[in-house]
């Protein structure tokens, strides 16, 4: 028995890292807002496509593939980190919190994998595995207070686009941010299912040790040491 719950565990705490590499990591949804220029110009050509959102999901595998040198490049659109606006930035904290709160999670992950090998530290790991947990749930909450302003509209996707797509002439990209500005909105933005399938692993880490040490028999327990007086 004590070998099965050191596989199972180390398997449940190591299936955190394919979860997060290959699962949506993040998620966003997008459209064209209703009351702009663009949607007027757009809806006469494009009626039947233009109200549907698009959807953008992105695994950290993705992310590899996009980041090139400092700069970001989707769909053909190529985006220098330094030339983000400074309302961009704002929020930036939330967003570095979020990935360190992941980055303990992927640790807490290993210290469990570690403690299945080479101990029988039971209640270390439920502990590491409720401290897993709430990383994971930490994160998607830091990164909803990093995405809130460009769901609220503070932020103006548009414009910014606008003046991206247009290239380095400061004429044309100003007449672009002008055309663009308020022509997209972000309906959604959010941590997609890693976050949270990383955070049900660990918590069956939780259940399944709980389950075992509850099932020990007393003397299979570990005794606490008297201190001597």
């Amino acid at each position: 028995m004590k070998i099965l719950n050191r596989i199972v565990t180390f398997i449940l705490a190591a299936a955190v890292f394919p979860s997060i590499i290959t699962r949506v990591l993040l998620r966003a949804i997008v459209s064209v807002a209703k009351d702009s220029t663009a949607y007027t110009l757009l809806s006469g050509f494009m009626e039947n496509t233009i109200d549907n959102g698009l959807e953008i999901t992105v695994s950290i595998k993705d992310l590899f593939g996009y980041i090139r040198d400092g700069s970001f490049s989707f769909e053909g659109i190529n985006i220098n980190f330094d030339k983000l606006p400074a309302e961009m930035l704002a929020t930036k904290n939330w967003l570095i919190a979020t990935a360190v709160l992941l980055a303990l999670a992927l640790l807490i992950a290993l210290t469990i994998m570690g403690c299945a090998l080479f101990a029988q530290a039971h209640k270390t790991v439920m502990g590491l595995g409720v401290g897993g947990a709430a990383c994971c749930f930490g994160a998607i909450s830091c990164f909803a207070k990093f995405a809130a302003p460009f769901v609220a509209g503070d932020i103006d996707i548009g414009a910014f686009l606008g003046e991206t797509l247009l290239g380095d002439n400061k004429i044309v990209s100003s007449i672009g941010s002008m055309f663009m500005s308020g022509a997209v909105d972000v309906d959604v933005l959010q941590l997609g299912n890693a976050a949270i399938t990383m955070a049900i692993l660990f918590i069956a880490v939780v259940l399944w040790t709980f389950a075992y040490f509850i099932t020990l028999p007393s003397e299979a327990k570990p005794k606490k040491e008297k201190k001597a007086k």
